[in-house]
């Protein structure tokens, strides 16, 4: 089963399975690149994005809204 990003216009939300953009890099990230929103670090606001925090199998690591897709 293939995971398709898609880009919806409501923000991201604890539960959301995402993926992490190509072109950003952490060794912790996995080759498949697809975590859970486990924390809202900062909602998104009118002028930035939000900030969340994403699991990836024992490691949670934080991204801006920018670097995120939402996958079903």
């Amino acid at each position: 089963m293939a995971i398709t990003p898609t880009k919806k216009n409501k923000p991201l939300a604890v539960g959301d399975l995402v993926r992490v953009t190509e072109g950003t890099h952490d060794l912790k990230i996995p080759g498949n690149r697809v975590g859970l929103i486990v924390e809202i670090v900062q909602p998104v606001t009118v002028v930035g994005s939000g900030v969340y925090m994403v699991r990836f199998g024992a490691y949670n690591l934080k991204f801006h809204s920018l670097f995120l897709e939402r996958v079903s």
